[in-house]
């Protein structure tokens, strides 16, 4: 299944990531394990995946290799100018989005809110805190009812680009606020890709 991503906005011309595009310009990790451990988690069905923040593209091809429909949204255009890392393999899976602003995953049928699994990695903290509820209507309303999302959130400084350091007890309760509950125990310290200063897990509800 094809999966196109809509928006108005398609680049985050004024975010530090893309200003000074430290992330995008040299990560592009992967990790089978996180998509084996998906896998068992989505049995018997081809996973609809989408990756928020996703530099090179690494996570989403591991996902379309083994079959499943995939995308990644990164907000700088650096990658995608630079034909960098997956930008290059899969340029239909890969998109340039500001997150923080509305965007649409769809299907070929201009279905939307289809996606079974929604990632994050080390991406939350970029965003300011003014934006961070249009990033949360943005996974809401992409995600399927009991979809999940899975991020990792860093709480130490790193100017410029941290800009939102907050305990992993805030974070939870803006989640709750869109009906996105915490669950525990989805995947191990081995299937993660980041650890970073928190790993968190929210279901759509």
């Amino acid at each position: 299944m094809k999966l196109s991503v809509h928006t108005s906005f398609p680049v985050a011309y004024d975010s530090n990531d893309h200003i000074d595009p430290k992330g995008t310009k040299h990560d592009n990790t992967r990790k089978i394990a996180f998509v084996e451990r998906t896998e068992q988690l989505f049995v018997d069905q081809k996973i609809v995946f989408a990756d928020l923040g996703c530099a090179g593209g690494g996570l989403v091809k591991d996902f379309v290799d083994r079959g499943h429909s995939a995308v990644g949204i990164e907000g700088s255009d650096y990658s995608k100018v630079n034909q960098r890392a997956e930008w290059a393999t899969i340029p239909d899976n890969l998109f340039t989005a500001d997150i923080s602003k509305p965007f649409f995953i769809t299907t070929e049928e201009n279905i939307t809110g289809c996606c079974d699994l929604i990632t994050s990695w080390d991406v939350l903290e970029h965003i300011e805190e003014r934006k961070m509820y249009g990033l949360l209507s943005n996974i809401y309303n992409n995600l399927k009812t009991n979809g999940l999302f899975v991020c990792s959130i860093a709480t130490f400084p790193d100017e410029p680009h941290h800009v939102t350091l907050r305990p992993k007890e805030w974070w939870v309760k803006i989640f709750k606020e869109f009906n996105l509950n915490e669950v525990e125990d989805v995947y191990n310290t081995e299937q993660r890709l980041r650890e970073s200063s928190f790993f968190l897990n929210v279901v759509k509800g």
